[in-house]
């Protein structure tokens, strides 16, 4: 050993040339880590392929078989091509999800995850990321994301429709009546608002209780869903107040014998529990030509039209 002034090291002599050689695993070494890589891949909750830059799949899961199932028993996917052309065949927009693929491997950030849309009414979740220290080769995760599409368009069926008649609400009435609007500019038609507000419905819910008074606003909501055409729209409001939103009238005529059958729908007796109930509406129509118009200031002209007929008594 050999001792250096004012350094508290020691350095041994230069080792023996056999001992720079190289090492390499035994053959019995290199198969264990083989059904290690194996386990691992095929235990993992998502599906994964390690994408060549040729296209051509270096490893690749049981799951994606599974997955992503090819046409033919017993066949498995071996390269980019194979798994593309099998999700186009399951995909809602085929062309979206090329191209969303290719625009992921061609990217530099990695692990960005996109859905698919899934003719079943499923959802894939894929991602990829690039394997540094390799020529350009791609870990490719795919994953069942069906329950979480389910979620998601639940709680937007939620936030955008009434929980009791299951109706539009007034957020998603105020997103289809702009959509409206806008598009009467290329159809040159008119669009109709009908505002409906039931009669004397408070004594209603003070005679028989809100529980029979609910199942009379679903009976009305489900005679009004009778009645209006394709592509109307019948929202509800809030409380007794109804709008009925209709699209491509060619005037103001169009929209009256509508608004008539659906008065004469509501005043139609109906049974809820063992009551026999009656009860009209007061209803307030506009039509409107100009895509400029504000969707609220379209319903408030709707709203103070009904006002005016119930204060007159001409509903």
């Amino acid at each position: 050993m050999t001792e250096h002034s004012g350094s508290i090291f020691s350095v041994d002599p230069a080792p023996a040339t056999d001992a720079l050689r190289p090492t390499y695993p035994s053959a019995d070494a290199l198969r264990s880590y083989a059904t290690l890589l194996r386990g691992v891949l095929d235990d993992m909750p998502v599906a994964v392929a390690v994408v060549e830059a040729g296209g051509q799949f270096a490893l690749w899961s049981q799951e994606l078989d599974a997955l992503v199932p090819q046409p033919g028993v017993g066949r498995a996917h071996r390269d980019l091509d194979g798994l593309i052309s099998a999700l186009r065949r399951g995909a809602v927009d085929p062309g979206e999800v090329e191209r969303l693929l290719m625009d992921a491997l061609a990217d530099v950030s990695d692990g960005e995850e996109f859905e698919v849309a899934l003719l079943d009414g499923g959802a894939l979740a894929i991602s990829v990321s690039a394997l540094h220290g390799t020529d350009g080769a791609h870990l490719l995760c795919l994953r069942d994301a069906s329950g979480e599409l389910q979620t998601r368009r639940a709680l937007e069926h939620r936030a955008l429709h009434d929980p009791l008649t299951n109706l539009p609400n007034r957020a998603l009435l105020h997103d289809r009546l702009a959509v409206a609007l806008a598009r009467r500019v290329r159809a040159g038609t008119s669009v109709g608002v009908i505002f409906i507000d039931l009669d004397d419905f408070k004594q209603v819910n003070d005679a028989y209780g809100h529980g029979v008074g609910d199942e009379l606003l679903v009976s009305v909501a489900q005679r009004l869903q009778r009645e209006v055409r394709d592509g109307d729209t019948v929202a509800r409001y809030g409380g007794d107040e109804f709008v009925v939103l209709c699209e491509d009238l060619a005037n103001e005529h169009t929209a009256e014998p509508l608004a008539v059958r659906l008065g004469g729908a509501i005043a139609q007796p109906v049974t809820v529990g063992d009551h026999l109930l009656e009860i009209t509406a007061s209803l307030g129509v506009v039509i409107e030509g100009d895509p400029t118009t504000d969707p609220e200031a379209l319903i408030a002209r709707a709203d103070a039209e009904m006002y005016r007929h119930k204060r007159h008594g001409s509903r």
